[in-house]
């Protein structure tokens, strides 16, 4: 009797699993549907992808012709160098970003000083209002200081995210006094302190916020849309947009533009497949502390 009880329990179990299985691979299809469609559609020629009367996910007449138009430099613009720009502004904003989070989170996690609290108060705070609100102050600023058009502008405004130091500031909380103490009777600096200990020890907050300030970075649109103006200078997302006003009818650049929108997508899809345990643990870092 017992065993059949426990039979039947392990059944319902593997029942269950195998229903929950095929409701997240269901999610996940309808979820990466668009990017599928985009690769799909890259495949295709422009005319085909436009009059086809019942839309094919696998393409009647393959070809390749779409992504040697979008590496072709045209009018002045070229994806390549968009994608260059775009490595070289998010590899320079993650270092520049973790030299200024690492010691400010520091500063507020393990520093006693006459207002800790309220600069951290408002470092929450202002986690509470949209970016795009501090749109024109930056931009007013940074046409002020002369760095319009540069590289500077796309990355000076960004760093000291109040998301990073605050996420590392959760994670520097963890860090046990008695091993700060210790240290201190050893002779050991804040600074070697900062970088043997607290560094090695929030490796793994370090990790998300490379990753997330990657993300944000190669995404970002309206900022560079504002501020770039040479071609030579655009990033991936400006160029693909440009790419796309050269276009007398967008329908007839279908296939090139999804080429392009399926390229830009690449390094945000295989961060989120190699890397999402960092991302998921960088979402529980954030809202409570470690």
């Amino acid at each position: 009797m017992a065993n059949r009880i426990a039979r039947n329990f392990g059944l319902k179990q593997n029942t269950r699993t195998w229903i929950l299985s095929v409701v997240v691979w269901a999610f996940c299809l309808l979820w990466f549907s668009p990017i599928l469609w985009m690769l799909s559609t890259s495949f295709k020629k422009s005319i085909e992808a436009v009059t086809e009367s019942v839309p094919r996910w696998i393409p009647e007449n393959f070809t390749l012709e779409n992504y040697s138009y979008l590496f072709a430099p045209a009018s002045g613009v070229s994806v390549i160098k968009g994608i260059y720009n775009s490595l070289i502004v998010a590899a320079i904003t993650i270092v520049l970003t973790i030299l200024v989070c690492v010691p400010a989170a520091y500063a507020l996690s393990r520093h006693r000083f006459r207002g800790r609290n309220a600069v951290f108060m408002s470092y929450v705070a202002i986690l509470a209002f949209p970016a795009i609100l501090f749109l024109v102050p930056n931009y007013f600023i940074v046409f002020a200081l002369g760095m319009m058009d540069s590289f500077s502008a796309l990355i000076i405004p960004g760093l000291g995210g109040t998301f990073g130091v605050f996420m590392l500031r959760q994670y520097m909380l963890g860090i046990s006094r008695d091993l700060e103490d210790a240290a201190w009777i050893d002779g050991c600096s804040r600074l070697r302190f900062l970088v043997s200990v607290v560094v090695p020890f929030v490796k793994p907050a370090l990790i998300v916020l490379s990753l997330m300030t990657f993300i944000a970075s190669w995404n970002n649109f309206l900022w560079p849309l504002l501020v770039l103006n040479s071609p030579d200078k655009l990033t991936l997302p400006i160029a693909l947009a440009r790419l796309n006003v050269g276009w007398s009818d967008p329908f007839r650049g279908i296939g090139v533009l999804m080429a392009g929108a399926f390229v830009s997508t690449l390094p945000t899809l295989f961060i989120f497949v190699a890397f999402h345990k960092y991302l998921l643990e960088g979402v529980a870092i954030g809202s409570v502390g470690k």
